[in-house]
């Protein structure tokens, strides 16, 4: 296999749709610039087989956003309310996951992509976030697949990564609407077992 070596980061990532394409299968990429992101990309584009690659950009990018908030409150949660919601009068409970039903008492059960993306304006108005723009790695994918990323909440990581894999924006879209029906259906139980106690 031929080696190319990475020694310029601007031309590398400029590069980077045509070092994703088939004409670079049979190629192996290194470095030995010290840049955490870099060597991701790299590793990424080292996985040849498409499904594993795609796995390996959502795993790593997952990894990469819970790394970067961790140990910081961005919603500025008090009492089960976020910023939006600690207003008096307002019984409002865990912000923006009031709605998903992968949330449990002790945070999310699952590693949603758009979910780690996502903060409200108020959180953004007073705290860095990591944007979809900052993340290099979704370079590797395709248009379809990187919108995919910009709203598939609510999704489990297995469902999260069919869509990723089969990149049809149709079938993704459906289950969008599935998804939501899901949830109101689920939520609208708890809510007459919590009455109900």
């Amino acid at each position: 296999m031929k080696e190319i070596l990475v020694d310029n980061k601007k031309k590398f990532y400029s590069k980077l749709f045509l070092y994703k394409t088939f004409l670079y299968k049979r190629v192996m990429f290194k470095s030995s610039l010290d840049d955490e992101e870099l060597q991701g990309i790299i590793t990424a584009l080292n996985i040849k087989k498409k499904s594993k690659r795609i796995e390996y950009i959502y795993d790593y990018s997952c990894n990469r956003i819970d790394k970067f908030y961790k140990g910081k409150n961005m919603c500025q949660f008090k009492d089960g309310q976020c910023i939006n919601h600690q207003y008096p009068g307002c019984n409002i409970k865990n912000g923006c996951c009031r709605i998903c039903i992968n949330q449990s008492e002790t945070g999310c059960k699952t590693s949603n992509l758009s979910c780690k993306l996502f903060y409200c304006d108020n959180v953004k108005k007073n705290n860095e976030t990591i944007k979809f723009k900052d993340m290099k790695i979704f370079k590797l994918l395709t248009f379809r697949q990187r919108i995919i990323i910009l709203d598939n909440f609510f999704a489990n990581r297995e469902e999260f990564l069919k869509e990723l894999k089969l990149g049809l924006l149709v079938y993704h879209s459906l289950m969008i609407v599935y998804r939501l029906m899901r949830s109101s259906i689920i939520l609208r139980k708890r809510r007459t077992s919590w009455i109900k106690k």
